[in-house]
């Protein structure tokens, strides 16, 4: 059993910890070479409010691990892991297993964040002793449709509240106490056809944890998902399904949306593929997983009860 399994409650999630949070920020990484320099010197430039970066390696086979070994000659911080089992849920727990900070930060290999992202997610634990992860708004770059995108974001966003109590939140721009990590260690699945993010959302709520949603933790991404070709875009989604369906919260309402996101993905995607300059990504999901996972220690949770992570 991890430290505080049977006492951690949302009254008492920040209670108890240090009097000053410190960030470790980690970096699932499987062949991203082409992206992972300019994410790791949009951390660095925040280094002051950074205890230190974990790039997980996942079987890279490009130079990912000499890129972060390079700038960890310059960058003591910056720390170098290797995990040999493919499969971003696989990173995602050895480089969380290996974070000192009482915040864990969560970005992918192409997520730049955003002027003042470390210094925002602090101020925010300092503050709200209530919550136990946390997310932002996401921009794109390197896409096409970089400025409509940028505008809708920032038009849902500016008529939410600064803080906004959320059900799920992306892994390319999430950050999470650690003792609610260690809450949640042996709740979360290990499939690898599901989305890692949403199963630790929903696991960190299955005990009662509450994520937010504040509007100063920016981030862009690559719009390199949106060149997904529409055979393969299916897999993605319905890998979301699989996630909602693993914790008992499918309906219609969320067939539908899935349902609409496949219809846009495949109408946009001819275009998109003539107009932009980046390459498709590879799908951080497989397309099925045999895997045995226990369920007995998950219940129900009412579609209703929480907020989309998009606010709806």
């Amino acid at each position: 059993m991890h430290p505080n399994r049977a006492t951690l409650s949302p009254k008492s999630i920040g209670q108890g910890l240090a009097a000053v949070n410190s960030l470790s920020v980690v970096v699932p990484a499987f062949n991203e070479s082409a992206h992972l320099s300019e994410c790791l010197d949009a951390l660095l430039e925040q280094r002051e409010h950074i205890r230190e970066i974990i790039v997980v390696d996942n079987n890279s086979t490009d130079d990912t691990a000499a890129i972060v070994l390079d700038r960890r000659r310059r960058f003591p911080m910056i720390e170098l892991v290797a995990e040999s089992e493919r499969g971003v849920v696989h990173a995602r727990n050895t480089g969380f297993d290996n974070a000192v900070g009482s915040i864990i930060g969560r970005i992918d290999a192409d997520t730049h964040v955003g002027a003042g992202w470390a210094k925002s997610v602090l101020d925010f634990f300092d503050r709200r002793l209530d919550y136990a992860a946390v997310t932002g708004p996401i921009h794109l770059y390197d896409s096409p449709w970089v400025v409509p995108y940028r505008a809708f974001v920032n038009y849902t966003t500016k008529r939410k509240p600064d803080e906004l109590r959320v059900s799920a939140a992306s892994g390319n721009n999430f950050a999470i106490r650690r003792s609610a990590w260690q809450a949640v260690r042996d709740r979360v699945s290990l499939r690898t056809d599901l989305h890692e993010d949403i199963d630790l959302s929903l696991c960190l709520h299955r005990v009662g944890l509450q994520i937010a949603r504040i509007k100063s933790m920016c981030v862009e991404v690559s719009g390199r998902r949106l060149l997904t070709p529409p055979l393969e875009y299916r897999h993605y989604v319905l890998s979301s399904y699989r996630t909602w369906a693993h914790h008992d919260l499918v309906g219609n309402p969320l067939r539908r949306l899935l349902i609409m996101d496949m219809v846009l993905h495949t109408l946009h995607w001819p275009l998109t593929r003539m107009l932009s300059t980046c390459d498709s990504r590879i799908l951080p999901v497989s397309h099925n997983d045999t895997s045995v996972t226990a369920d007995q220690h998950l219940s129900v949770i009412r579609n209703d009860e929480f907020a989309t992570a998009s606010g709806k």
